[in-house]
Order: C-alpha cells, then sequence, then structure tokens
C-alpha cells in the first residue's frame, strides 16, 4: 500500500537452498534489515487549511505526485434519488473563466490524469503529476468541485454516458457480484447501488444536484489528501486554492446524511446460465474503520485465509488453498471495510458443478480459524498481510485509502504504523474474529447457472 522510502542498516546477504522431491525449502539470512523502512514526511493528525477542510499528505521524496479532492457525499448519503453518480459524471466542466476542453487539454499536455471516483461513501476527483505540477493541479481540483456553473446541456449530455456506465458496468460479473452482494448485507445506506438507473436519471435535475452538494460539500466532509507531496506545500496550495470561497461547518443537511449502518444477510441469486465460470460469494458482518485493532485483524486474517497462489508456479495458499487446492475452483477471502461498518468473506470462481462441494470446505476452512492458528500460519499470515497492505494499491488507490481515513479517524496510518498494528495481532485476536464472523448472518451471492449452484442453506 505505501512506498518504500529507504532501507537503513547493513548490508544484508541471503543463502536458499533448493532440494526435490517433498524435501523443505530452506532459508536463511545473515545480516541486518530494518523491518519498516524510516517515516516519510507526513503532515500532522488533525491538520485543516485555514477554512477548516482537513489536509493530510505522504512525502515519499520521490518524482511523481498523486492529489485528491475527497467529499464524504457517496451513494450511502442520498435521500431518494440517485443524484452521486450523476454528480460524479458532471463534476469537471464548463468553469466561468475556461472550458471543460481546454481543462481536460491543459492536463493532457502536462501528461497530467484527471479522474473522478465513486465510492459508497465518498466523492472524489483526482490527478497523477510530476510533482513541479503542484501549483496548477491544486486550484484546479477545487475550482471544478465548486463550479457555480452549470448548464442545461451538460446534465443533458451527459445522462446517456452515466446510462451506458450503468449497463457496461453491471454486465460485469465481479460488479454485479459486488452490488447485489452490498444490497443484501446492508439494505439501504451502504446497501445502496453505486450506479444510477433510467428511472432515477428522468427524475434527477440540477437542482436536485445542487442540494445534495450544498448539504454534503462541507468543510467537515471534505480533506485534501496529497501522497508525493510536500506537506506544507500542499496546505500553502490548498490556502490559496480555497481563498474566497466559504464553507459551511458541519456533516451537512439530516435529508442527505445516513444513520448507523444496519447489517442484516441474506440471499441473492443472479441467473447468468451462459456465463463459463460461476461465482459465488459468502459474505459476513466485518468492523469499521474506526476499530483500528479489528481492522488490522481482518487485514491478517484474510492474508491467512487467502487461497490464491503467492508466486506464478506456486500452490495455492493459505488455509483455503489447502482445502481446496484438489479442485478447478479458485477460492479467495476478501476484506472490504468502511466508516463504521464492513465485510468479510470468501470468493469463488470456477465451473458450477464444482461450487458446492467447495464452498463446504471454504467455510471448514474458516471454521478452522475459529478454533485454533498454528504459529507457523500466523508468522506466513503477518508477513503476507504487509506485503499486500504496502504494495497491493497504486498512489491513486493509496490517496483515496488515506482520506478514508483521515474522514473517519482525523489521521491516517503509514506504512510502518500499519506493519506494527498488523504484526501485533495474535493467534487469540484471530480465533477471536472467525468466531464473530460465524456468528452472523451470511450474505450469499450466486451468479451463473442457479440449477447448479448451492442454495445458502444447503451449506
Amino acid at each position: 500500500m505505501y512506498g518504500r522510502v529507504g532501507v537503513v542498516g547493513r548490508q544484508a546477504t541471503q543463502k536458499r537452498g533448493y532440494a526435490i522431491g517433498s524435501s523443505p525449502v530452506t532459508y536463511s539470512r545473515v545480516g541486518d534489515q530494518v523491518a519498516v523502512a524510516p517515516l516519510a514526511q507526513r503532515t500532522s493528525a488533525g491538520a485543516r487549511l485555514d477554512n477548516g477542510v482537513r489536509v493530510a499528505a505522504l512525502d515519499g521524496r520521490g518524482a511523481a505526485s498523486s492529489v485528491a479532492l475527497v467529499i464524504n457525499a457517496g451513494t450511502r448519503h442520498e435521500a431518494s434519488l440517485q443524484v452521486a453518480h450523476v454528480l460524479k459524471a458532471t463534476l469537471v466542466r464548463a468553469r466561468p473563466s475556461d472550458t471543460f476542453v481546454r481543462t481536460v487539454r491543459e492536463f493532457e499536455l502536462r501528461g497530467n490524469t484527471l479522474h473522478t471516483a465513486l465510492s459508497r461513501e465518498n466523492l472524489l476527483i483526482g490527478s497523477s503529476f510530476l510533482r513541479d505540477d503542484l501549483v496548477d493541479v491544486v486550484p484546479a481540483l477545487v475550482s471544478n468541485v465548486f463550479n457555480p456553473s452549470f448548464h442545461a446541456y451538460e446534465l443533458l449530455d451527459a445522462l446517456p454516458l452515466i446510462a451506458a456506465e450503468t449497463q457496461s458496468s453491471l454486465a460485469d460479473p465481479i460488479t454485479a457480484v459486488e452490488d447485489a452482494l452490498h444490497q443484501t448485507a446492508f439494505r439501504r445506506g451502504l446497501g445502496r447501488t453505486l450506479f444510477a438507473n433510467d428511472a432515477s436519471l428522468h427524475k434527477v435535475t440540477r437542482a436536485d444536484l445542487k442540494a445534495f452538494a450544498e448539504a454534503r460539500f462541507t468543510a467537515d466532509n471534505i480533506v485534501l489528501v496529497g501522497t508525493g507531496v510536500s506537506p506544507d506545500e500542499l496546505v500553502a496550495q490548498g490556502n490559496k486554492a480555497f481563498a474566497g470561497l466559504a464553507l459551511s461547518t458541519g456533516s451537512g443537511s439530516s435529508a442527505y446524511a445516513s444513520g448507523p449502518t444496519t447489517y442484516f444477510g441474506g440471499e441473492t441469486r443472479l441467473s447468468a446460465p451462459g456465463t463459463s465460470s460461476a461465482r459465488f460469494v459468502i459474505g459476513f458482518k466485518g468492523v469499521g474503520l474506526a476499530d483500528g485493532k479489528a481492522h488490522a485483524t481482518q487485514l491478517v486474517l484474510r492474508a491467512l485465509l487467502e487461497g490464491a497462489p503467492r508466486a506464478k508456479w506456486g500452490s495455492a495458499s493459505g488455509l483455503l488453498g489447502r482445502a481446496t487446492a484438489d479442485n478447478a475452483v479458485l477460492a479467495s477471502a476478501f476484506s472490504t471495510t468502511y466508516s463504521d461498518a464492513g465485510l468479510f468473506g470468501l470468493n469463488l470462481v470456477g465451473p458450477a458443478d464444482h461450487i458446492a462441494s467447495v464452498a463446504k470446505k471454504a467455510i471448514s476452512a474458516l471454521q478452522s480459524a475459529a478454533s485454533s492458528v498454528s504459529d507457523a500460519d500466523l508468522r506466513r499470515a503477518h508477513k503476507a498481510a504487509i506485503v499486500d497492505a504496502e504494495f497491493g494499491s497504486t498512489s491513486d488507490e493509496l490517496t483515496a485509502d488515506i482520506a478514508k481515513q483521515v474522514l473517519v479517524t482525523g489521521s491516517f496510518l503509514t506504512a510502518a504504523e500499519l506493519a506494527s498494528a498488523i504484526s501485533s495481532v495474535t493467534a487469540a485476536d484471530l480465533v477471536s474474529a472467525a468466531q464473530a464472523l460465524l456468528s452472523s448472518k451470511a450474505s450469499v451471492v450466486a451468479y451463473g447457472d442457479l440449477n447448479k449452484l448451492p442454495y445458502a442453506d444447503e451449506l
């Protein structure tokens, strides 16, 4: 997740021994090597701009940078109409001082990116660039978000594109299953779909978008976040870009505020008989980001269970890999975390005829983790979780993850801090976490030939 900024200590030498057949692979290290890299330069906890907007920066001292303006205005905050998807699609538009075409063209000529993204909790506009373009990127992002002009033709032009995006996204099995899983698990709030349907698109107006933006675009709901940028420079450019913009405080209008998340569970079956590979997801009630210890525990539990091979020609890893190695179905674990809730579960992909037997073995693997965890498995899970956390995301994903942490907790963890939290997870923590998962009602989504896929109560 986090990029390395250097390693100190004596030069290490390594010796590896290899054997064939059933002989174990041996590994020994001679010399010193620090567990984590030194802390990179970062903003202090609770840092804010002059207008109250939170700011977070992590400088790895590289040449490339990523900056985003992230707003707590995701789909869980919608009142009725699906306005968040429309707002995401129209966030970059003509400004009073410039045109849409010129904005995009200037980013292109500099070699920078410009993108918007929507999650169930946050709306984002961001850019990746070489660090000397910070002075141009920050004001461009701010001016697009707080753009007072919104012509009727811009909304009308966007509606067909939004409808096409919804259709193409939900045609992807991965997206369709993920969307159905959230609706099954949470129903409302986090269960709201990310994609606006035709009925909503025929009703939404510019006034609806303005009302939603006025309610959610408050100082307490916004964070300016950057990676690969100087914290002091980001604060200075942020204050300059926001100068003259009056922002209200508070969390926003109660009409667009989502209450505490309730987990329900249940079963959804999506028929797709022509697909070559069926999908079967078993989700359980996870933890929220505010519970840092429980979040780190679930990261280690996911690594403990993970069934996908970690080397190109290697065998399946983790408890799931051992339980399902003889099948044509790929079994993996996932952990998704939001501010006050989460989803943890098992994901199966393969021939529909094999799903039922593999699902039972996968559940047995989780049950074994709820009974005991060996020292060897714990050590492997620690290392795998740290590697996945640091290198499992791009710079843009890291930027969005830092913003999510800041909006929930007011601060964020560096790579060293996250590694320390992961390393502190004990076998007893994993057993307790697995037991808590199994005590919740499962959220099951089946996708494929439903005549061959099992029902939840058959497992």
